[in-house]
């Protein structure tokens, strides 16, 4: 029954958010010359870690794909991690993205192995690479406040994931979380909250988009 799993999933969730709180808390992520915007973790932690992973693992489960969900939920832990990171300095750290690559890879490979489904472990890596070559493209080409290396690459790693459900979802999942940056981007002008050349956390809007893609799909 995925909804009595979805409560376990949730109050693990309680768990790991109260030690992601501490550990925010503490700084540890921060570096010289962060410019930093709040003091302590933010409350929302909690909840969310707990929330959001328990409906992904729902959703998942109730689609037969728990394979899927078991990678996706301690994911979606260090996204919430990620987020508030990204809202407090405006940086998602390569010391928390880049390991998840290869960790990312062994356990999608695991995913296939044991679902039989290779066709989504080749999709994942070809989303990734496409994901990560236009990304990087928009990078050099675009204003460096809109898009910056760290979301090229936690983009990369939501692709990966959204593509073992379709490659309709790696689409939903990113465009979704764009939209939803632009849409956090126009009210912190219109309230004066940020100017046109305020570099803007991107990070939290892709995963909330990818979420989405999670749910939908």
């Amino acid at each position: 029954m995925p909804w009595a799993t979805s409560v376990v999933v949730a109050l693990l969730g309680l768990t790991v958010g109260h030690y992601l709180r501490g550990w925010l808390a503490s700084g540890a992520y921060r570096r010289d010359g962060d410019v930093v915007r709040r003091r302590g973790a933010p409350r929302w932690v909690r909840p969310v870690a707990a929330v959001l992973p328990a409906l992904a693992w729902w959703q998942l489960c109730a689609h037969d794909r728990a394979p899927l969900a078991v990678v996706v939920v301690p994911l979606a832990w260090l996204m919430v991690a990620l987020a508030a990171i990204d809202l407090d300095v405006h940086r998602l750290p390569d010391a928390v993205q880049l390991p998840l690559y290869p960790v990312l890879a062994v356990a999608l490979s695991a995913v296939a192995v044991i679902t039989g489904d290779g066709a989504s472990l080749l999709r994942s890596v070809a989303a990734c690479a496409v994901v990560l070559a236009v990304g990087a493209l928009l990078w050099l080409t675009a204003p460096r406040q809109g898009l910056g290396l760290g979301d090229v690459k936690l983009a990369g790693l939501l692709a990966a994931v959204l593509a073992q459900l379709g490659w309709s979802q790696v689409l939903l999942g990113l465009w979704a979380g764009f939209a939803l940056g632009g849409v956090a981007a126009a009210a912190l002008l219109v309230t004066r909250r940020a100017g046109r050349r305020d570099h803007l956390a991107l990070g939290p809007p892709l995963m909330l988009g990818s979420l989405l893609g999670v749910l939908v799909g």
